[in-house]
């Protein structure tokens, strides 16, 4: 269902209804409309098991224009059946009408490295999963796997005074997981470009460490 500004600035004030926004990368990162969450359309597949949201859960969407008819039925086809409708003209329409828009940072993974040493509210958020980053991982850094964004109890330790960069595998849910964490109102929030990938290429920069096998903390 197509909807005109109007429709769709309407179901964007329901809080029940997720705006999902399944453009490209270098297009949200120009800006994207608050309260929205990036999944791109290759990544829908994904959905169910990172947990981000219920099935039942209303939608509407932000596409790119001509791929309205495949977006919906990847949801469909992983039962996301309350597709509401896309907005007409995509992003362009809201950014013609003057409206607010939000913006993720991303920097480069050098950046990070000059930062660690000065910023005491500084956070590294390693979101890949457990057992990957107990082989390597920057020394100091939180691991909170994307699954776990919807456990409450798992996002406490985040505030917003903290300036957290966010690290994953090679940087695919990166603005997955920023734009998230600012729908639920952490904004100052940076992305590592390609991730762990990066550190890695750099890792001469970082103190990388592991953590011990749980049996090795059993046995001590």
């Amino acid at each position: 269902m197509e909807l005109d500004l109007a429709q769709f600035a309407a179901f964007s004030k329901d809080d029940s209804v997720q705006i999902i926004d399944t453009r490209i990368d270098a297009e949200f990162l120009q800006g994207y409309i608050p309260g929205a969450i990036h999944i791109a359309v290759d990544e829908i597949k994904t959905l169910n098991a990172l947990k981000i949201m219920e099935q039942d859960c209303p939608i509407i969407l932000v596409c790119t224009e001509g791929t309205e008819a495949l977006v919906i039925k990847r949801f469909e086809l992983l039962g996301y059946t309350q597709v509401k409708g896309y907005l007409k003209g995509g992003f362009s329409t809201w950014v013609e009408a003057a409206q607010k828009i939000d913006l993720i940072i991303e920097v480069e993974v050098d950046e990070l490295a000059m930062d660690i040493p000065f910023d005491e509210y500084l956070m590294i958020l390693d979101i890949r999963n457990e057992d990957i980053y107990d082989k390597a991982h920057i020394k100091d850094a939180i691991n909170l796997p994307l699954i776990e964004f919807g456990d409450p109890g798992a996002m406490s330790e985040l505030d917003e005074h903290f300036n957290i960069y966010l690290v994953d595998d090679l940087g695919k849910q990166l603005l997955l997981a920023a734009s998230v964490l600012k729908k639920q109102g952490i904004h100052n929030i940076r992305i590592v470009q390609d991730g762990w990938d990066a550190v890695e290429f750099l890792k001469d920069k970082f103190k990388i460490v592991s953590s011990p096998k749980k049996s090795d903390q059993l046995e001590s």
